[in-house]
């Protein structure tokens, strides 16, 4: 069985294809398991509906949600005496996907449960050390190590099960990702008489997702309640103030389901204070007022893909992920672009499904995508003490792609030579080493032959392959190969 994986800032899926078409393996009720975890230490660790369900009132404490978010700052979460890493945390909530894909799957005969390898999505713009994470954690979040075959973008998973409903010639695509986290966007060609069926034209993303709409719609509430309830939450106890919080918060999530609904202009919510109900009431234009501003910064980054491609003449928007059933993206989107056609698509789906065709692809050497940044070598320019980045991998290049970059040691008989590699949205061959708009994001160790003079020539390679992770290799003017390690710098 091959899998696709899509890990959500709100919830999570796994996939496959069954009887040549994809198949959310979970049960019939359920299109998702909530990205939550729990821990106390009376139930330990409790993941997806059990964890929403145990993280309230005095509990809330010990609840995490969107850890998905949390990943590139490396957060450290302490639940009920015990810390938890953001990788322990997103570790848990694959294994619970990997064990409800194989539980679903003994329930049909022609579905092997041996997982033989996954496709993870990711947004469109997760850095290196973000992907490696995610990877890492798939790999060892069950008993025998799981392959992860490739790493797919988001908003190109879900063009892949657009596409999949009917491959057309020449068809470009752009497909507008309104996740709980991030806004995802890729233009996308197909092409079925090409090699390369599927062609990333562009994409790109802004951290603005779901979630930002459910803050603004519970600050409301809270500042409502606050008022009339004549107390203020900042002055509350951790315990009784992260309680009211989680209550809060999960109304104002069923109010903006609830105002998604076209035929549906009001909302009551009701939140249980001491005993005491509380009520506000909230309109669709009101909600769209709060959250207008978060709308079109989506809409930036949607426009910024399609004025870059202005040569290329675009067929339909599709519009995918659980945000996408607002009614206010297809109400603006509609304005923003007169001339060309909308479509809503499986927003809860599509990238799972996606992912899981990717998966089953004969070759994945059909998706030919582009690099989201540019992967670059410190080094120091020759006779002088002047330190430069020069970019080996540049943004926009097409993937999966190798590059080389020749060294030399500084000295005669150095052991090893090391250099650090820096992720950059920067295009230019070499920039100053000062450029703050750098990440570091890992070092590599070149173990040298004995005796090497300082004139010896290393030929090091950086390759991006299709599992989304850099990889490195490297040989001596000889041609055999040297010792290369690539530590990924963890988060």
């Amino acid at each position: 069985m091959y899998l696709g994986l899509d890990f959500g800032t709100s919830f999570s899926q796994p996939a496959t294809i069954f009887l040549d078409n994809p198949k959310l393996l979970l049960e019939h009720a359920e299109y998702g398991i909530p990205s939550a975890f729990y821990y106390d230490r009376e139930y330990e660790i409790l993941v997806g509906q059990e964890a929403l369900d145990a993280g309230q009132g005095n509990q809330a404490k010990n609840l995490v949600r969107e850890v998905k978010m949390d990943i590139i700052d490396g957060k450290q979460f302490y639940l009920d005496g015990r810390n938890f890493s953001t990788k322990d945390i997103v570790k848990e909530i694959y294994k619970s996907l990997i064990s409800k894909a194989i539980q679903v799957a003994k329930k049909e005969a022609n579905i092997n449960t041996n997982i033989e390898g996954v496709v993870i999505s990711v947004p469109a713009k997760f850095g290196m050390q973000e992907c490696y994470l995610l990877k890492e954690a798939v790999e060892n979040c069950w008993d025998t190590k799981i392959p992860v075959m490739a790493i797919i973008k988001e908003p190109v998973a879900a063009a892949l099960a657009y596409y999949n409903t009917g491959l057309e010639d020449d068809k470009h695509i752009l497909v507008y990702d309104l996740g709980g986290g991030t806004c995802d966007v890729a233009l996308v060609r197909s092409d079925s008489s090409a090699a390369e069926h599927y062609t990333v034209i562009d994409s790109d993303m802004v951290r603005i997702g779901g979630r930002l709409w459910d803050e603004k719609l519970a600050s409301y509430i809270t500042q409502d309640i606050e008022k009339k309830a004549g107390i203020n939450f900042r002055d509350l106890d951790e315990e009784t103030r992260c309680g009211y919080e989680e209550k809060i918060r999960r109304e104002a999530i069923k109010a903006k389901h609830a105002l998604s609904d076209p035929d549906k202009e009001k909302t009551m919510i009701r939140v249980e204070l001491n005993g005491r109900i509380y009520t506000t009431s909230v309109t669709k234009s009101l909600f769209d007022e709060l959250t207008i501003s978060l709308l079109l910064q989506t809409f930036e980054c949607l426009e910024n893909v399609y004025s870059r491609n202005s040569n290329v003449s675009i067929d339909e928007i599709i519009c995918v992920g659980g945000s996408s059933n607002m009614r206010q993206v297809r109400e603006r989107l509609s304005e923003h672009f007169p001339g060309c056609e909308i479509k809503i698509f499986e927003p809860e789906l599509a990238v799972v499904n996606g992912a899981a065709i990717y998966a089953n692809m004969p070759r994945q050497s059909a998706l030919i995508d582009r690099v989201s940044f540019s992967y670059g070598t410190d080094s120091f320019i020759k006779y002088t003490d002047n330190q430069i980045v020069s970019n080996i991998i540049k943004q926009g290049d097409e993937f999966p792609i190798t590059r080389e970059k020749h060294y030399s040691p500084r000295h005669d008989n150095q052991e090893t030579v090391c250099f650090n590699i820096y992720e950059s949205e920067i295009v230019e061959e070499e920039y100053p080493f000062s450029e703050p708009n750098k990440r570091f994001i890992g070092n590599v160790t070149l173990k040298l032959p004995p005796h090497s003079p300082n004139t010896l020539d290393l030929t090091c390679q950086l390759k991006l392959s299709n599992n989304g992770i850099l990889e490195v290799e490297a040989t001596e003017p000889s041609g055999h190969r040297i010792e290369a390690t690539f530590d990924i710098k963890s988060l």
